[in-house]
C-alpha cells in the first residue's frame, strides 16, 4: 500500500499550498463533479518540475475527504513496489475492497478460489471488476482513481498496457470509476491517448502555456523563505537579518527565473535551507549565478540548468571524475546502495557521502531494507535529464553508455580481486574502452 496517497512511505508527500494552482484544480474539480456526464478519463500532463504530483496529491486528499476517492497509485521509478505494472490493479483492488465490508468479503473469496487471477493477461482487470455487482454499478460510491507518474512505470509497453487496462475497466466492464492519470507527455503516451478507443473516453489538461504557475511559484517561495527565516536550525544567522528577507525585488527575480516551474523554486529552497549553511550566503550564490545571460534557445530550463551547475560547482574540481562516476551510478540505476558504489570504485567508507555533502538539494540518502544499508536517489527526474544532456550539463555530462561500461569493468575487476585473481591490465583497458562490446563469460567447475 506504499503507492497510496496517504502511505507512510511517501510522507511527507508534495502537495499544493493553500490558494495555489487554483486554475488547474478548478478544471479538475469541474471534471470530477460532472460525474457520468463527463469523460471517464482525464489526462493531466506537463513537463518535469511543473508540480504534477503535488496536484495529484491535493486532488486525492480533497476527494478522499468527500468520500469520493476509490483508490490511488503513485508510481515511483526508484521504488520496486511502485515502478511496475503488476502492482497497479491489485493495489487498486485492495483499496476499493477496503471501502466496504461486502467488497472485502468478495475480494477474499475471489483470491481464495483463484489466487493466480492477477497473473493472467487482463486478469488484474477482472479482479477489480469482480468487486462490483451489476446492481451496484448505479449506486453512489467512491469513484475516483488517481494514477500519478505513469511515465515512471519501468517499461513503455507496460505504460501502454496500463492505459489498456483502464480502457477495459471503463469501456468493457463499465465500472463506475473515473480515472485521473498524471504523467509527462512522452511521445508514446501522446500516441496512446490519440488512439480512437482511448480518445473517445478521455479529456486532456496541460500544464503548459496558460497554466504555468507564476503566481503560485511566488506564493510558494514567499511561504518557504518565511519558514526558513523563522526556523530554529538557522536562528543563529537569521536573527541578525532584517525583514523582509529576501526583498520583494529578489523574490520577483526568482519567480521570473523559475519560468513558472516548481522544480526550480523547490531546488532553490532545498539549497538555501540546507543545514549547517548560511541561508543568506546560499541565496547570494544563486543570485550571483543567475546574473549571467540566458540564451533564449535554452528556455524553459536555462535557469534550472544554471542552478544545477552552480550547485555542482560547490564540489572540488579535483574530485570531478569520481563525482561523475558516483552520479552515473545513481542516475543510470535510479538509486543505488552507497556501499556498492564505494566497493566498485574502491573508495573508503564514508567517502561517497562526503563527496555528495554539498548536493543534498539534488540527491537524498535513504535507509535500505537491511541495517546499515544507505541508498542514494535523485530528488527529481529532471536532474537525471540534465546530466544526460551534454549541452546542458557541460563538464558534468554523464555518458550512459560509458558509465555502463565503467560499471561492468569495475564489477568484473572487483569480483576477480575478491577471488584473489589478478586481472590483466590489457583486458581491463579493453573493457574500459570497448563501447557497445558484448560477450559471454562461461565458467566451468
Amino acid at each position: 500500500m506504499g503507492a497510496a496517497y496517504n502511505s507512510q512511505e511517501r510522507d511527507p508527500a508534495p502537495r499544493c499550498l493553500p490558494g495555489t494552482r487554483k486554475e488547474v484544480l478548478e478544471k479538475i474539480e469541474t471534471w470530477v463533479k460532472a460525474g457520468s456526464e463527463g469523460k471517464s478519463v482525464l489526462w493531466l500532463h506537463g513537463p518535469a518540475g511543473a508540480g504534477k504530483s503535488a496536484i495529484a496529491q491535493t486532488v486525492a486528499e480533497t476527494c478522499a475527504g468527500r468520500s469520493e476517492l476509490a483508490a490511488s497509485f503513485f508510481f515511483a521509478r526508484t521504488v520496486a513496489s511502485r515502478n511496475a505494472l503488476k502492482h497497479l490493479c491489485p493495489t487498486i483492488a485492495v483499496q476499493i475492497a477496503f471501502s466496504a465490508q461486502e467488497k472485502r468479503r468478495r475480494l477474499n473469496k475471489i483470491l481464495k478460489n483463484d489466487p493466480c487471477i492477477a497473473e493472467r493477461a487482463m486478469g488484474s482487470v477482472d479482479l477489480v471488476a469482480a468487486l462490483f455487482e451489476k446492481r451496484s454499478l448505479l449506486v453512489p460510491s467512491p469513484f475516483l482513481v488517481v494514477i500519478d507518474g505513469l511515465d515512471e512505470c519501468e517499461d513503455h509497453d507496460d505504460q501502454r498496457c496500463a492505459l489498456k487496462q483502464v480502457y477495459h475497466m471503463v469501456n468493457t466492464h463499465h465500472l463506475p470509476l473515473r480515472f485521473l492519470i498524471v504523467s509527462r507527455p512522452e511521445s508514446h503516451l501522446c500516441e496512446a491517448f490519440e488512439e480512437p478507443d482511448l480518445a473517445n473516453i478521455s479529456g486532456k489538461l496541460s500544464l503548459y502555456g496558460d497554466l504555468k504557475a507564476w503566481d503560485d511559484v511566488s506564493t510558494y517561495l514567499e511561504s518557504e523563505f518565511s519558514r526558513i527565516y523563522d526556523s530554529k536550525r538557522h536562528r543563529d544567522v537569521m536573527e541578525f537579518v532584517p525583514r523582509p528577507w529576501p526583498s520583494m525585488g529578489i523574490l520577483n527575480r526568482l519567480v521570473f527565473q523559475s519560468e513558472g516551474y516548481f522544480i526550480y523554486a523547490s531546488t532553490v529552497i532545498k539549497f538555501v535551507d540546507e543545514e549547517k549553511f548560511s541561508p543568506v550566503e546560499r541565496l547570494a550564490q544563486i543570485l550571483k549565478t543567475s546574473n549571467s545571460t540566458v540564451p533564449p534557445e535554452s528556455a524553459p530550463f536555462a535557469e534550472l540548468d544554471k542552478l544545477y551547475l552552480q550547485i555542482l560547482s560547490s564540489c572540488p574540481t579535483s574530485n570531478l571524475p569520481i563525482l561523475k562516476h558516483i552520479l552515473g551510478f545513481v542516475v543510470n540505476h535510479w538509486g543505488v546502495d552507497m556501499f556498492v558504489i564505494e566497493a566498485l570504485l574502491r573508495l573508503p567508507p564514508g567517502k561517497v557521502k562526503l563527496m555528495l555533502r554539498g548536493l543534498r538539494s539534488l540527491v537524498s540518502f535513504e535507509n535500505g531494507k537491511f541495517p546499515g544499508d544507505v541508498w542514494i536517489r535523485l530528488n527529481h527526474a529532471s536532474f537525471g535529464d540534465f546530466l544526460h544532456d551534454q549541452e546542458r550539463s557541460k563538464d558534468y555530462y554523464v555518458d550512459p553508455e560509458e558509465e555502463m561500461s565503467t560499471w561492468f569493468c569495475d564489477a568484473f575487476s572487483l569480483g576477480y580481486n575478491m577471488l584473489g585473481i589478478r586481472v590483466d591490465g590489457g583486458i581491463e583497458s579493453a573493457l574500459r574502452h570497448a563501447k557497445g562490446l558484448s560477450f559471454t563469460v562461461t565458467i566451468s567447475l
